[in-house]
């Protein structure tokens, strides 16, 4: 039999599942570990053997990996940002390569993260961990406003508010304290993070790191939604940006990673780029969200997903970039609060010249809103072209071809067209 490749869940907004099937095409025997395996539309069709237990808890999980022969595992993965200390615990347990436990786990806690940013002197966003309201004033007197308050161990953008005023911070971080689970039914943290406001534009690093060396893939320019919440609605990759800036950023998160100890695997980087320069928004331990990997694999041959694999089974990763032109993704996201009526418009959609893939995750009678996280989105739409011009107008004249009928609340029929 072909070596056992174990993945610990998935990512539901992004390119997890596709990383079963590579597996196969590789070579391997994955086996997906899930808690839930109602969670993955599709996931019955990949070529895997499923198993369900409890990937909450490292206990369990480390049963599991005893039940399945600990010998014939070449290695342990996973592609959602919920599990990935626990993957570098077994890792590490079992000899497998991965990064050292420790390090995931304070990039998995931002304010961990950020006190350890801190203390080697990097840029950063001025912060306090709030975890009783009766720190509120405290904390608000040393960010100042407007502020950021955000779960210190979520993702996708979730509960993620910008503050403009104390009335805001105390709603926001009233409910980040009283939710006890996450959305993966892990015990939260219970602590949010109020940081400084900056007011610049938004860009993540995206990194892979094998044997101690990180190479920079390239950056990511981001685009979001309105306030109050920071739901990213575009990518471009890669980001347009003078090389002094581009040199900035790369430098600064190089630094970062290195302290923090995250030396194997991919890593995503949010920065901010201001006249005082770069300073980490957040860091992650894994792959992008929100189909950046595609984007990447456009732009530069490069399947980031294979390399996961080959470094996580201990092979040398393929980052030699072949740099093609510019990729970006528009997700489309309604305005509107009600019940997805239907969506027209997609097959002329489709024949934009550009458009690489138009992918729709919601269906007529599925409830939508407006977006406050990552799970709100509706679908994407992909383009790839020459050019950052050309990309972004593929963009454009596709969104536009797409109309979606939603059914308020009050039982009126609205149509919304998309726009970039």
């Amino acid at each position: 039999m072909s070596p056992k490749l174990v993945f610990v869940e998935s990512n539901t907004t992004g390119t997890g599942l596709l990383a079963l099937s590579k597996a196969r095409e590789m070579g391997l025997t994955p086996i997906f570990l899930t808690n839930n395996p109602q969670r993955y539309p599709g996931l019955e069709q990949q070529p895997c053997r499923v198993i369900i237990c409890d990937t909450n808890s490292g206990e369990r999980l480390q049963e599991t990996i005893d039940v399945l022969d600990p010998d014939s595992i070449c290695g342990i993965t996973t592609t959602s940002e919920f599990y990935l200390v626990n993957v570098a615990q077994l890792t590490q347990l079992h000899g497998l390569p991965g990064n050292p436990a420790q390090a995931v786990a304070r990039c998995r806690n931002k304010a961990a993260m950020r006190h350890y940013l801190a203390a080697v002197g990097m840029q950063q966003p001025a912060f306090v961990e709030v975890r009783r309201l009766s720190d509120l004033d405290t904390a608000i007197e040393q960010v100042g406003l407007p502020c950021v308050a955000k779960p210190v161990d979520d993702t996708a953008s979730n509960a993620v508010r910008f503050c403009a005023s104390r009335q805001d911070v105390e709603e926001q971080v009233s409910s980040i304290l009283s939710l006890t689970r996450n959305i993966r039914g892990q015990r939260t943290a219970q602590a949010a993070l109020l940081e400084a406001f900056i007011d610049a534009a938004e860009y993540s690093v995206e990194t892979f790191s094998w044997q101690g060396h990180t190479t920079c893939l390239g950056i990511t320019e981001k685009h979001l939604t309105a306030f109050p919440y920071f739901v990213e609605e575009r990518h471009f990759f890669p980001a347009a940006l003078s090389p002094a800036s581009e040199q900035e950023m790369r430098n600064t998160v190089l630094q970062a990673l290195e302290a923090l100890g995250i030396a194997h695997g991919p890593a995503h980087t949010e920065v901010k780029l201001t006249t005082h320069g770069c300073q980490i928004i957040e860091i992650n331990a894994r792959l992008a969200g929100g189909m950046i990997p595609e984007l990447i694999r456009y732009t530069s041959g490069i399947d980031l997903i294979e390399q996961q694999i080959k470094a996580v089974t201990g092979h040398e990763p393929d980052l030699n970039l072949r740099a093609q032109g510019c990729a970006g993704i528009q997700f489309l996201v309604s305005r509107e609060q009600g019940w997805t009526k239907n969506i027209e418009g997609l097959s002329v959609a489709r024949a934009v010249n550009g458009i690489k893939q138009i992918t729709l995750t919601s269906a007529p009678g599925k409830q939508v809103n407006p977006p406050r996280s990552a799970y709100d989105r509706l679908g994407y739409i992909i383009a790839h072209t020459a050019s950052y011009e050309q990309t972004t107008c593929a963009l454009q004249t596709a969104s536009s071809q797409i109309h979606l009928a939603v059914r308020n609340d009050s039982g009126n029929r609205v149509v919304e067209e998309f726009h970039v």
